[in-house]
């Protein structure tokens, strides 16, 4: 089947270098653009391709190319205002701009030069020059926005989702990268309305509203729309070899179920089930806690039916022992010394990182969150950003078959998505991610 071509209203495409003030329209000569985002990205990041036939900057005798007569030497902003079809803005101006990261020649000619730009965000230039050093304390959703603030200083802090966790960590940066340190405290956290003790682990990871720390439950487990979808009706999609299409769903252009099924590579990281060794120093005693997967199904939100969806017979027995020492009696809460000295005094053995509420169960909704991938082509769709829930329905297989596959068909998780602009047209590319086989009802 031919894909559908979608016109993109591109409104601004530029570029600017700050110290000429000399700016140059790229609206006539852009050939691709390409915008990336992902739940498993810092930022969010484009590619540029621009055909420059040598009489891009300047006037008259004086006009050059893009490269020299700007000249583009690295982390000039590039500006970006475009409407799709239905209207949904994209837009990266002002502080929000992208930078010139990497410029790379392409094909040339006697008539024209096509040159290719690598963008990066502000704050992705910023996490290269800085580093987390003081010391933090209490929720880590609390040390999550001062670094953002602090650190990364961006601006746009406000336009931050951060969502709050249960269990808070002290510690100190470390000269750490800021990205770094965001990504190791989200694979600590704990979230606030979940089965304390039964499910963890958030991602932190930037889209077009700014930056998000969510929980692997908020992102994946409602039906009603996970993540930032979760404010409006989930948008809905299906895949026809036909111009027909039910009320109320867009048309899935192309689609591909990737095979990731792995049993081996599963039972190797324990996955289903698996025994974990906490050594306590303070009473220099080590607690055993096994994990069975067939028994947090009840305890933890899914976007499908089966969560437990391998046999019985390769869910017993542990498949993978770790072991972790505890951490008790460093870093105890208080704003001075005294504080802290006095709350270690009144609770010596109480430990810093709920490692026991965690680790594991951090692993398990990491392992799961991938264990349905499926890529699909849409018109161009700029509402759209990572961190949505989707509702897609895929046909069955078999020639009577009419009614939608039960065990592809459901709500998804946006992983990563591309919108792909050209001087032709333009589209959506998606990875989306699911927990759990089996289709629940739309609500």
């Amino acid at each position: 089947m031919a894909v559908e071509k979608d016109k993109v209203d591109i409104k601004e495409l530029s570029i600017q270098n700050a110290k000429s003030g000399k700016s140059a329209d790229l609206t006539g000569g852009i050939v691709e653009f390409s915008y990336y985002e992902s739940i498993l990205s810092n930022h969010v990041s484009a590619t540029m391709t621009v055909s420059d036939t040598g009489n891009t900057v300047g006037e008259g005798k004086d006009k050059k190319d893009l490269l020299n007569g700007l000249p583009v030497r690295g982390g000039e902003p590039v500006r970006l205002r475009a409407l799709d079809q239905s209207k949904n803005k994209i837009e990266f101006t002002g502080d929000n701009a992208f930078y010139v990261n990497r410029v790379k020649n392409g094909l040339s000619d006697t008539t024209r030069n096509t040159v290719q730009f690598d963008l990066c965000t502000k704050e992705f230039i910023a996490n290269e020059q800085t580093r987390v050093v003081s010391r933090y304390s209490g929720k880590i959703s609390e040390s999550i926005k001062k670094i953002l603030k602090t650190r990364l200083k961006t601006k746009n802090y406000k336009d931050s989702d951060i969502e709050e966790t249960a269990n808070s960590y002290n510690f100190i940066g470390n000269d750490r990268k800021p990205f770094y340190v965001l990504t190791w405290l989200a694979t600590k956290s704990i979230p606030s309305d979940g089965a304390y003790g039964k499910t963890a682990g958030y991602l932190f990871f930037e889209n077009k509203d700014g930056f998000q720390f969510k929980s692997i439950e908020t992102l994946i487990g409602t039906t009603e729309g996970g993540g930032s979808s979760n404010k409006k009706s989930v948008k809905k999609f299906e895949y026809t070899n036909t111009d027909k299409k039910q009320d109320g769903y867009e048309k899935i252009l192309k689609y591909n179920v990737n095979s990731n099924i792995d049993l081996q590579e599963k039972l190797v990281i324990g996955a289903y089930n698996n025994r974990t060794l906490f050594f306590d120093p303070f009473e220099f005693k080590v607690k055993e806690v096994d994990f069975d997967i067939s028994k947090q199904k009840d305890k933890v939100k899914s976007s499908g039916k089966e969560i437990d969806f391998v046999a019985e017979e390769f869910r017993t027995g542990s498949t993978r022992f770790m072991t972790n020492v505890l951490d008790v009696g460093t870093l105890p809460g208080g704003k001075d010394a005294a504080t802290q000295l006095s709350e270690w005094k009144e609770n010596p053995a109480n430990t810093n990182d709920k490692v026991r509420d965690r680790m594991v169960q951090a692993i398990m909704r990491y392992n799961q969150i991938f264990s349905v991938n499926v890529d699909i082509l849409i018109k161009a769709d700029f509402s759209l950003k990572a961190g949505d829930t989707i509702y897609c329905e895929f046909p069955g297989v078999g020639a009577e078959t009419k009614e939608p596959s039960k065990e592809t068909s459901g709500h998804y998780l946006i992983a990563s998505l591309c919108h792909k602009i050209t001087s032709t047209d333009a589209y959506t590319s998606i990875n989306l991610v699911r927990d759990s086989f089996g289709k629940k009802s739309v609500k």
